[in-house]
C-alpha cells in the first residue's frame, strides 16, 4: 500500500508539471488528466494486488492482529517522501513514529 501512495504522489507531480504554474485544474479536469498518466494505472494496480495480498494474509491472522500493522503505512510513506521527493518531515513525526513502532512492539508480543 505504502508503493501505491508513492505511485498516486508521482501521478499528482506529472499532473503538476504538466501545468503552467497559475494555472490551477477543477476536479473533473484533475481526473481527465490523470487518466492520461501511466503512474496511475500503476498506483491502481499495485492497490489491487496489495488487496489480494491483504485478503490471503487476513485468512490466516485475526483481523485484530493484522490491522495495527497497517499503521506502518504512516512510517514508511512520508519516510520515502522524504527521500524521492525531497519532502521535508518535522521533529512531532519521529516522535509520533517512536511511539507508533512501540505500539506495534505492544500488540505482537
Amino acid at each position: 500500500m505504502s508503493i501505491g501512495q508513492i505511485l498516486f504522489k508521482k501521478t499528482a507531480i506529472s499532473i503538476s508539471e504538466s501545468l503552467k504554474p497559475e494555472l490551477a485544474l477543477g476536479l473533473f479536469e484533475g481526473i481527465i488528466k490523470a487518466l492520461s498518466v501511466p503512474w496511475l494505472y500503476c498506483a491502481l494496480t499495485t492497490y489491487g494486488v496489495a488487496t489480494i495480498f491483504w485478503l490471503y494474509i487476513l485468512q490466516r491472522i485475526p483481523l485484530s492482529v493484522a490491522y495495527p500493522f497497517s499503521v506502518l503505512a504512516m512510517v514508511i510513506v512520508p519516510i520515502l517522501a522524504l527521500f524521492l521527493f525531497n519532502e521535508q518531515i518535522n521533529w512531532s513525526y519521529w516522535v509520533g513514529l517512536i511511539f507508533i513502532v512501540i505500539g506495534l512492539i505492544i500488540i505482537a508480543s
